[in-house]
Parts: structure tokens; C-alpha cells; sequence
């Protein structure tokens, strides 16, 4: 297409406009998502963009019906990579000394955690619902006491004695 070095005709100048009102056709629902996840309300992004909240939320609508959701498995190695990075930099601030770090060290596991319960595929089957839960089991009757040879006479007789004395 020959360029125009004079100025811009009626027919260039409309084929301009359009081509700027469909860039922003284009661009306004990925703002819009954008702003949503950043933490705006529908409100607040119709009043920024000057339109009303039915708009935002059809734009919305429109932008994630275009957006291809990734395969889980690829979602869950992109969180893991994310996570392992997080779990690192707690780590380094936990090795620091600083303790409010510890709390999201324990998060950033417990998250991976979650992760790799995924990764190992769907939890085995407990049975029917209306079967009665399984009984723990029977806790020990008594410790066995063998005193160690460096103990206090006195120490290891009464906890001999107390080791013989029959259970209530």
C-alpha cells in the first residue's frame, strides 16, 4: 500500500479512526480483567474507565472466555516453581533470625504439601459412608523401667517399685 506524504484524505483519516477504536476495543476487557485482579471492584473499574458496572463485568466476561486455561498438570508446576521460590526466601529470612518468617515458611509448605498430595493422584477409598470409623488402637499397658547405671539408688528403687505396683 503507497504511503501518503500529503495530508491525510477523508478515506485514511476514517480507516485511522477505526483502527484506533478497535485497538481499544480490543485492549479494554484485558484492562478490565487486569484491574479485577488487582483487586478492583466492578464499581471501582466503571468509574475509573467512565462506564457503567454492566459493561465492566460483560468485558470481563469477554475477556476470560478468550483466555485458554492451562492444563492442570502445567498449573501445578508453575505454582510448585512459584511456591519453591517463595519457600526459599523464607527460609533464607527464617536462617536470619527473623521469626514472623517461620509462620510463612510453614504456610509455603503446607501449600506444596497440598501440591504433591495432587501429584500423587486421587486418595484411596475409605470405604462406605455409613461404616462405623475404625477403633485406635489400644494404647501400651505400662512401660517397661530399666533403670540406667549411673542412677541414684534411691531414684532407681522407687521407680522399680512404682514400675511393680499393679494398674487401677
Amino acid at each position: 500500500m503507497p504511503e501518503h506524504s500529503g495530508p491525510p484524505t477523508p478515506a485514511t483519516d476514517t480507516r485511522t479512526n477505526r483502527r484506533a477504536r478497535r485497538a481499544t476495543r480490543i485492549a479494554r476487557p484485558e484492562r478490565a480483567f487486569h484491574l479485577l485482579a488487582s483487586g478492583y471492584s466492578y464499581s471501582q473499574i466503571a468509574k475509573m474507565v467512565r462506564t457503567s458496572v454492566a459493561t465492566v463485568r460483560r468485558e470481563i466476561d469477554r475477556a476470560l472466555a478468550e483466555r485458554p486455561l492451562d492444563p492442570p498438570e502445567c498449573f501445578a508446576q508453575v505454582q510448585v516453581a512459584r511456591l519453591l521460590k517463595a519457600l526459599r526466601i523464607a527460609e533464607a529470612a527464617v536462617e536470619l533470625g527473623e521469626l514472623k518468617a517461620v509462620e510463612t515458611y510453614l504456610r509455603v509448605v503446607a501449600a506444596l504439601d497440598r501440591y504433591h498430595e495432587l501429584a500423587a493422584g486421587p486418595p484411596s477409598p475409605r470405604g462406605p459412608a455409613d461404616a462405623p470409623p475404625r477403633a485406635l488402637p489400644a494404647p501400651p499397658r505400662a512401660l517397661a523401667f530399666a533403670p540406667s547405671a549411673g542412677l541414684d539408688p534411691a531414684i532407681a528403687d522407687h521407680a522399680q517399685s512404682a514400675s511393680d505396683e499393679p494398674e487401677h
